[in-house]
């Protein structure tokens, strides 16, 4: 079956990160902010801002012993010249504290992501040169088989029984005035969360920025290399791999191996096609201690479960035991963090009035990680220190609102006045605000990568330019009634803002394995649907079935002239820059005809009229 509609994807066609370079605007309290926009992410400033007064020192190495006697060497960097006591910060991750040391050189030539080939992800521990002249103790450990910590193969690095005897240590020392702050993006923020759901009783506050741990209601079976291949390889960016311990060690082999039906299993995964027909993945199931993390995300990927090994450590199914007030934060159109800030936004137990929420421009913040360092001080001033200086008087949420470049505050989410509104899919590849009755089908065929180079297909849809802007906020969906003329594939679908002149910027995308579409009809909302963790149900070849896509939730006006385009592939474009920098899905190894229902299949839109 033809298709005149199919045409090339082109990953580079698109654009992904805004150069925006991160400024705050001070804002005077007692200042109207309903309805404002802003150039800087906004703060309320009440009285006055804190300013550097201390020099720093640094402790290296300092050994705190852990209840089972191991030690985890310490760096603790603290105001100079001084008998006072102070708030401590506590960034704790497995990037290596010695890496971090760069932060002495380096913060003042921060690398953008994505346009600088030095940005290096594992600088993240944030910046002890801002922080301590601010009065705080700022502590970076090695974790335990980390570095220059003992203890390797005793227990992981992220146990929740380390972090809090550190949270308790650093409380007793004589220069700390007993309260406990968790700092750090991504890999520190797996850390703050299993912190906060052990609860140390000096563990006061969480600044959980690039949120990297929840619990995982956001499930779409397919395999995303970036985490962990690309990042535990040093293989995304100019990234460190992270730590191994600076002693003689026997690496641990893949948890895998010692299930009873590994050989069935492995069997299994030899002959799945994309593994089968991608020698570089094939490559770690004949070599199981290649790289044992990879060996078990291969094998658990074919049947998957809650809590699977190669994805524990960012799994933290207490998030509800977190009580203590906690701050998060994600860019934008990043899988890697906005369903995670997201899930533990909305099921921590914290009191409404002690949470708050800031979504940056897209994708990556810039590495050493120092932006938003006074956004990090002020919500630490006002829980460690009882400093009044305005933060929690603004809206619990801020956000950068692409399409426009301006920042807002809002009250709740999702925000007050959404409309979900539906986007039927019809034929010439419209999309029609309104429920069509569109007949046909449209069909995209894509032969498996290996056959013609990587080239990838896609269907495109657009409303055309728009007569007025239309502001969209928050969760969106996609549901598709179609067929595939074999028993699997993936879906890809990218919501993209189009300008007048043919620019392109993604705003939102999501993803979905079609043998894990089942969903949970207890937990699903339309704009929200969630698949259980749970073995693959092949898909019946030509039989037309519902597949309901969840979309990473977004914040976009599209201006007068814009269209809102809507992307349907099954491949990422491995030849893209994107690509390239170690951010794609694993492959679909199958030719595959997908034959899509027109009017059925529609885009969930929250419209926001305010």
């Amino acid at each position: 079956m033809k298709n005149h509609r199919q045409e090339v994807y082109h990953g580079d066609d698109y654009t992904y990160q805004l150069q925006v370079i991160p400024q705050a605007e001070k804002i005077p309290y007692g200042t109207e902010t309903k309805g404002a926009l802003y150039d800087g992410y906004p703060e309320i400033i009440k009285g006055e801002e804190n300013q550097p007064e201390y020099r720093v020192i640094c402790e290296k190495d300092v050994p705190v012993e852990m209840r089972d006697g191991i030690h985890l060497y310490t760096d603790i960097y603290r105001p100079a010249d001084t008998d006072e006591k102070f708030p401590a910060l506590l960034a704790y991750a497995y990037w290596m504290k010695n890496n971090n040391e760069a932060f002495e050189w380096m913060a003042e030539h921060p690398q953008q992501y994505f346009e600088s080939p030095f940005w290096d992800g594992s600088l993240e521990a944030c910046n002890f040169n801002y922080t301590v002249p601010r009065g705080f103790v700022h502590v970076i450990p090695d974790p335990r088989g980390v570095g220059d910590s003992e203890g390797y193969g005793t227990k992981p690095w992220f146990n929740k029984e380390d972090v809090y005897d550190m949270v308790e240590w650093i409380a007793a020392q004589p220069w700390c005035n007993g309260k406990v702050g968790m700092i750090g993006p991504s890999a520190y923020s797996i850390m703050q969360i299993h912190a906060g759901a052990a609860k140390p009783p000096h563990l006061v506050a969480l600044r959980c920025d690039e949120c990297a741990c929840g619990t995982w209601d956001y499930f779409a079976g397919t395999l995303d290399v970036m985490a962990p291949y690309m990042i535990e390889t040093g293989g995304h960016g100019n990234d460190s791999p992270p730590g191994v311990p600076n002693y003689e060690y026997t690496p641990n082999p893949p948890a895998t191996l010692a299930r009873p039906d590994i050989a069935e299993l492995l069997e299994e995964a030899k002959n799945f096609p994309d593994y089968k027909y991608n020698t570089k993945w094939y490559s770690f199931l004949r070599y199981p201690r290649k790289m044992p993390v990879m060996f078990d995300m291969l094998l658990e990927a074919l049947h998957p479960y809650e809590g699977c090994v190669s994805h524990s450590f960012t799994n933290e199914a207490d998030v509800e035991n977190i009580d203590i007030p906690i701050y998060v934060g994600t860019p934008w159109n990043w899988r890697l963090y906005e369903f995670f800030t997201l899930d533990v936004r909305n099921k921590v137990s914290t009191k409404q009035e002690q949470k708050k929420m800031i979504f940056y421009p897209p994708i990556n913040t810039a590495r050493p990680y120092i932006e938003y360092h006074d956004e990090m001080v002020r919500w630490h001033e006002y829980w460690l220190k009882g400093v009044d200086n305005g933060i929690m008087d603004e809206p619990p949420i801020k956000m950068y609102v692409m399409g426009i470049n301006k920042w807002r505050f809002a009250e709740s989410w999702p925000l007050p006045g959404t409309e979900y509104v539906k986007f039927s899919m019809c034929g010439d590849g419209m999309l029609q605000p309104t429920e069509s009755q569109a007949e046909g089908t449209d069909v995209l065929t894509q032969p498996a990568p290996y056959k013609n180079g990587g080239t990838v297909y896609c269907l495109k849809y657009s409303t055309g330019p728009l007569k007025k802007p239309l502001t969209v906020i928050g969760e969106a969906s996609l549901t598709l009634f179609a067929s595939l003329d074999i028993d699997d594939t993936t879906w890809y679908a990218d919501l993209v803002d189009v300008d007048s002149e043919g620019n392109r910027l993604m705003v939102s995308s999501g993803a979905l394995r079609a043998k894990f579409r089942a969903l949970n009809e207890q937990k699903s909302t339309p704009s929200h649907p969630i698949h259980p963790w749970a073995d693959p149900v092949p898909v019946e070849p030509e039989q037309e079935l519902e597949y309901n896509i969840q979309l990473l939730p977004l914040a976009c006006v599209f201006q007068e002239g814009h269209s809102v385009e809507l992307v349907i592939r099954n491949q990422d474009d491995m030849k893209s820059r994107l690509c390239m920098n170690g951010c794609y899905r694993m492959p679909f190894m199958q030719d595959c005809t997908h034959t899509i229902r027109l009017g059925k299949s529609h885009l969930l839109l929250p419209v926001i009229n305010e």
